[in-house]
Protein backbone atom coordinates (compact mmCIF):
# COMPACT_ATOMS: atom_id res chain seq x y z
CA UNK A 1 0.00 0.00 0.00
CA UNK A 2 1.13 3.53 -0.78
CA UNK A 3 -0.12 6.87 0.43
CA UNK A 4 0.22 9.88 -1.83
CA UNK A 5 -1.04 13.42 -1.98
CA UNK A 6 -3.62 14.68 -4.46
CA UNK A 7 -3.64 18.42 -5.12
CA UNK A 8 -7.19 19.78 -5.13
CA UNK A 9 -7.63 23.17 -6.76
CA UNK A 10 -10.22 25.74 -5.71
CA UNK A 11 -10.74 26.97 -9.28
CA UNK A 12 -10.74 25.48 -12.75
CA UNK A 13 -8.84 26.56 -15.84
CA UNK A 14 -5.88 28.91 -15.99
CA UNK A 15 -6.46 30.51 -12.56
CA UNK A 16 -4.51 27.81 -10.73
CA UNK A 17 -2.68 26.26 -13.65
CA UNK A 18 0.70 26.92 -12.05
CA UNK A 19 -0.22 24.77 -9.04
CA UNK A 20 -1.36 21.94 -11.30
CA UNK A 21 1.79 22.07 -13.43
CA UNK A 22 4.03 22.07 -10.35
CA UNK A 23 2.24 19.11 -8.76
CA UNK A 24 2.34 17.20 -12.04
CA UNK A 25 6.04 17.92 -12.54
CA UNK A 26 6.90 16.73 -9.03
CA UNK A 27 5.02 13.47 -9.62
CA UNK A 28 6.65 12.94 -13.02
CA UNK A 29 10.06 13.38 -11.36
CA UNK A 30 9.14 11.01 -8.49
CA UNK A 31 8.01 8.31 -10.93
CA UNK A 32 10.78 9.04 -13.45
CA UNK A 33 8.21 9.30 -16.24
CA UNK A 34 9.54 9.80 -19.77
CA UNK A 35 6.48 11.43 -21.34
CA UNK A 36 4.04 14.18 -20.37
CA UNK A 37 1.10 14.89 -22.69
CA UNK A 38 -0.76 18.17 -22.25
CA UNK A 39 -3.65 19.93 -23.96
CA UNK A 40 -2.28 23.24 -25.22
CA UNK A 41 -4.13 25.28 -27.80
CA UNK A 42 -1.57 28.11 -28.03
CA UNK A 43 1.48 26.30 -26.63
CA UNK A 44 1.48 28.34 -23.40
CA UNK A 45 0.49 25.44 -21.13
CA UNK A 46 2.99 23.09 -22.78
CA UNK A 47 5.72 25.67 -22.21
CA UNK A 48 4.67 26.02 -18.57
CA UNK A 49 4.79 22.26 -18.13
CA UNK A 50 8.22 21.98 -19.80
CA UNK A 51 9.58 24.63 -17.43
CA UNK A 52 7.97 23.01 -14.36
CA UNK A 53 9.37 19.59 -15.30
CA UNK A 54 12.90 20.96 -15.64
CA UNK A 55 12.58 22.76 -12.28
CA UNK A 56 11.46 19.49 -10.67
CA UNK A 57 14.43 17.63 -12.15
CA UNK A 58 12.39 15.65 -14.68
CA UNK A 59 13.57 15.00 -18.20
CA UNK A 60 10.14 13.91 -19.47
CA UNK A 61 9.37 14.90 -23.04
CA UNK A 62 6.39 17.23 -23.28
CA UNK A 63 3.88 16.53 -26.05
CA UNK A 64 1.65 19.57 -26.55
CA UNK A 65 -1.64 18.57 -28.19
CA UNK A 66 -3.50 21.30 -30.05
CA UNK A 67 -6.86 21.58 -31.73
CA UNK A 68 -7.60 19.97 -35.07
CA UNK A 69 -7.83 22.42 -38.01
CA UNK A 70 -11.61 22.93 -37.61
CA UNK A 71 -11.37 23.93 -33.96
CA UNK A 72 -8.06 25.81 -34.29
CA UNK A 73 -9.81 28.12 -36.78
CA UNK A 74 -12.51 28.83 -34.16
CA UNK A 75 -10.60 28.80 -30.89
CA UNK A 76 -6.94 29.45 -31.62
CA UNK A 77 -3.78 27.80 -32.82
CA UNK A 78 -0.20 27.30 -31.67
CA UNK A 79 1.71 30.55 -31.23
CA UNK A 80 5.44 30.64 -32.05
CA UNK A 81 6.13 32.87 -29.03
CA UNK A 82 5.27 29.84 -26.85
CA UNK A 83 6.14 26.87 -29.06
CA UNK A 84 9.68 27.96 -29.95
CA UNK A 85 10.76 28.24 -26.32
CA UNK A 86 8.99 24.98 -25.42
CA UNK A 87 10.74 23.22 -28.32
CA UNK A 88 14.09 24.49 -27.02
CA UNK A 89 13.20 22.65 -23.80
CA UNK A 90 12.52 19.46 -25.80
CA UNK A 91 8.75 19.72 -26.28
CA UNK A 92 7.02 18.54 -29.44
CA UNK A 93 3.65 19.71 -30.75
CA UNK A 94 0.91 17.82 -32.54
CA UNK A 95 -2.66 18.34 -33.63
CA UNK A 96 -5.24 15.65 -34.01
CA UNK A 97 -8.88 14.85 -34.37
CA UNK A 98 -10.55 14.79 -30.99
CA UNK A 99 -10.56 11.17 -29.94
CA UNK A 100 -14.06 11.58 -28.50
CA UNK A 101 -15.31 13.47 -31.56
CA UNK A 102 -14.42 12.69 -35.15
CA UNK A 103 -16.88 10.77 -37.29
CA UNK A 104 -19.20 10.14 -34.34
CA UNK A 105 -19.41 13.91 -33.87
CA UNK A 106 -20.42 14.34 -37.51
CA UNK A 107 -23.09 11.64 -37.11
CA UNK A 108 -24.48 13.40 -34.04
CA UNK A 109 -24.59 16.77 -35.84
CA UNK A 110 -26.38 15.33 -38.86
CA UNK A 111 -28.77 12.83 -37.27
CA UNK A 112 -28.92 13.76 -33.59
CA UNK A 113 -28.98 11.29 -30.75
CA UNK A 114 -26.31 10.10 -28.38
CA UNK A 115 -23.25 8.51 -29.95
CA UNK A 116 -20.90 6.20 -27.98
CA UNK A 117 -18.10 8.78 -27.90
CA UNK A 118 -20.39 11.37 -26.31
CA UNK A 119 -21.49 8.86 -23.67
CA UNK A 120 -17.83 8.26 -22.77
CA UNK A 121 -17.08 12.00 -22.76
CA UNK A 122 -20.08 12.80 -20.56
CA UNK A 123 -19.01 10.10 -18.10
CA UNK A 124 -15.52 11.60 -17.80
CA UNK A 125 -17.07 15.07 -17.41
CA UNK A 126 -18.48 13.91 -14.05
CA UNK A 127 -14.88 14.21 -12.83
CA UNK A 128 -14.41 17.54 -14.63
CA UNK A 129 -13.72 18.80 -18.12
CA UNK A 130 -9.97 18.63 -17.52
CA UNK A 131 -10.25 14.92 -16.68
CA UNK A 132 -11.92 14.17 -20.00
CA UNK A 133 -9.40 16.33 -21.86
CA UNK A 134 -6.41 14.62 -20.16
CA UNK A 135 -7.67 11.21 -21.29
CA UNK A 136 -8.42 12.51 -24.78
CA UNK A 137 -4.99 14.05 -25.38
CA UNK A 138 -3.36 10.80 -24.22
CA UNK A 139 -5.40 8.95 -26.87
CA UNK A 140 -4.48 11.50 -29.56
CA UNK A 141 -0.76 11.32 -28.71
CA UNK A 142 -0.84 7.50 -28.69
CA UNK A 143 -2.59 7.51 -32.08
CA UNK A 144 0.32 9.54 -33.47
CA UNK A 145 2.99 7.38 -31.82
CA UNK A 146 4.15 10.07 -29.38
CA UNK A 147 2.78 8.55 -26.16
CA UNK A 148 4.24 5.11 -25.49
CA UNK A 149 1.56 2.44 -25.27
CA UNK A 150 2.02 0.06 -22.35
CA UNK A 151 4.07 2.56 -20.33
CA UNK A 152 2.93 5.06 -17.70
CA UNK A 153 2.87 8.73 -18.67
CA UNK A 154 1.59 12.01 -17.29
CA UNK A 155 -1.52 13.46 -18.97
CA UNK A 156 -2.90 16.94 -18.31
CA UNK A 157 -6.06 18.74 -19.35
CA UNK A 158 -7.97 21.80 -18.35
CA UNK A 159 -11.24 23.64 -18.33
CA UNK A 160 -11.09 26.34 -20.98
CA UNK A 161 -7.48 27.53 -20.69
CA UNK A 162 -4.54 26.20 -18.72
CA UNK A 163 -4.28 22.91 -16.85
CA UNK A 164 -6.34 21.92 -13.83
CA UNK A 165 -6.18 18.13 -13.99
CA UNK A 166 -3.17 15.82 -14.04
CA UNK A 167 -3.31 12.03 -14.26
CA UNK A 168 -0.79 9.23 -14.37
CA UNK A 169 -2.06 6.74 -16.92
CA UNK A 170 -1.06 4.12 -19.44
CA UNK A 171 -2.25 5.37 -22.82
CA UNK A 172 -3.78 3.43 -25.67
CA UNK A 173 -4.67 4.26 -29.25
CA UNK A 174 -8.26 5.33 -29.85
CA UNK A 175 -9.06 1.99 -31.48
CA UNK A 176 -7.83 0.29 -28.28
CA UNK A 177 -9.63 2.73 -25.96
CA UNK A 178 -10.54 0.11 -23.35
CA UNK A 179 -6.84 -0.71 -22.83
CA UNK A 180 -6.19 2.78 -21.42
CA UNK A 181 -5.59 2.63 -17.66
CA UNK A 182 -5.72 5.50 -15.18
CA UNK A 183 -3.38 4.84 -12.25
CA UNK A 184 -3.34 8.08 -10.27
CA UNK A 185 -5.04 11.41 -9.95
CA UNK A 186 -2.28 13.93 -9.26
CA UNK A 187 -4.34 17.13 -9.43
CA UNK A 188 -8.05 17.85 -9.78
CA UNK A 189 -10.31 20.86 -9.24
CA UNK A 190 -12.77 20.44 -6.36
CA UNK A 191 -15.56 21.75 -8.58
CA UNK A 192 -16.13 21.11 -12.23
CA UNK A 193 -16.21 24.27 -14.34
CA UNK A 194 -18.38 22.63 -16.99
CA UNK A 195 -22.13 22.90 -17.09
CA UNK A 196 -24.42 20.36 -18.70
Amino acid sequence: MKTKTITYLDKTGRAESGHCLAAAARRAADLKLDCAVVASSSGRTALGLARALREAGSRATVVGVGYSAEFAAKWGDFEPRFTKEAERLGAVFIKGTHAMGGINGAMEKKFGGLTPNKLVAQTYYTLGQGFKVAVEVALIAADQGLAPRGKEILALGGTGEGADTALVLTPACSSEFFDLRIHEVVCLPRRSGRKG
